[in-house]
């Protein structure tokens, strides 16, 4: 059993800081989408929208109940859409009825495409793929809250070197500097784990078939242990066939996991969870999305037409546009998806 306690010692606890789960960039990006002249509808200035009489052809403004559009098969009302409008102007505009076709549905299109797309990603992730990214996304809520001191970060690099040099005289370790960020990092994982481990007893259930054990109150079944096992020991080794010593490890290592699981779905809202499925989910669908060397080179042409300032070579640029591109591409999919349909 010794190879399985130092997998299980070399394991840890899930990198979950390594994903960007950030809750505003996706709203703050498709919202820029929106605006963009090039590939998707554009949003026209609704603040320079005049309400004068002089204006020709001014429609009926229906009652505040009146269904307005439907946007994937929901209705939607008037004062749902007014209430936004009015916000989006700063007041300055609150009535649906008053704008032109074209603002009507790129207005529906700022509202609602962050809502399907949510939707999307929440039927399209697995499980395991939505807990991770919640649990990443609370992680760094959480971290927010710790402070490391300097010389915490002092201490513990003085425990790094000391043991790399127990281990071989001719040990290397990096510059304090070099390393003191991810450091850092540690630090505050295991100050949050510690707080959440508090008190929480980890036991194993020795007479069920299907549950492993629990942690707290929380059951960690043996369908999860084997999961664990496969992925540390590609297989060689299963929950019964594991002695009781070795049960024991192996749920202490999955317990800080499955807390951090239970605190992102019990403290994160329902539109933190929203934006952060959205965000992983996008950035699946953008890896996945081709972009050829010729819509490259028409947006930075494009770029370098409209811009007054000097403009980096395409070569630096590159990277970014293929990543704005793709992004264009699947929310441009999602509008036709959406069936958008004024009423």
């Amino acid at each position: 059993m010794k190879r399985l306690k130092n997998v299980i010692a070399a394991a840890g606890v899930l990198t979950l800081f390594a994903q960007p789960a950030t809750a505003d960039a996706l709203k703050n990006s498709l919202s820029g989408m929106l605006h963009q002249k090039d590939e998707i509808p554009s949003m026209v200035n609704l603040n320079t929208l005049g309400m004068s009489a002089a204006q020709p052809a001014v429609p009926k403004s229906r009652s505040s109940k009146a269904v307005v559009a439907i946007v994937d098969g929901h209705k939607v009302r008037k004062k749902e859409v007014d209430s936004y409008l009015k916000q989006r102007t700063k007041g300055k505009v609150s009535d649906f009825d008053l704008l032109p076709k074209e603002q009507q549905m790129a207005l529906l299109k700022e509202i609602y495409i962050p809502k399907i797309l949510a939707k999307v990603a929440k039927k399209e992730l697995t499980q395991e793929e939505r807990e991770g990214v919640l649990s990443s996304a609370w992680m760094q809520k959480a971290a927010k809250e710790v402070t490391i001191s300097d010389e915490e970060i002092v201490s513990a690099y003085e425990r790094i070197k000391a043991r790399a040099q127990a281990q071989s005289a001719l040990a290397q370790v990096p510059p304090l500097e070099k390393i003191k960020r991810r450091i850092q990092m540690q630090l505050v994982e295991q100050k949050i784990i510690a707080n959440l481990m508090r008190g929480v007893e980890v036991r194993v259930e020795p007479e069920s078939q299907n549950i492993s054990g629990y942690v707290g109150m929380l059951p960690i079944s043996v369908e999860e242990a084997n999961h664990a096992l496969e992925k540390m020991t590609q297989g060689k080794m299963m929950w019964n066939t594991l002695p009781p010593t070795e049960k024991k490890r192996l749920l202490e290592m999955l317990a800080p996991n499955k807390l951090i699981a239970l605190s992102a779905e019990n403290d994160l809202s329902q539109e933190e969870k929203d934006t952060v499925y959205s965000n992983f989910w996008m950035q699946k669908q953008i890896e996945q999305t081709d972009v050829s060397d010729k819509e490259i080179k028409r947006r930075y042409a494009k770029i370098k037409k409209r811009s007054k300032k000097k403009v980096p070579s395409l070569e630096e640029l590159t990277p970014t546009l293929k990543m704005q591109i793709a992004q264009e591409k699947v929310v441009e999919s999602l509008i036709k998806k959406a069936h958008i349909k004024l009423k």
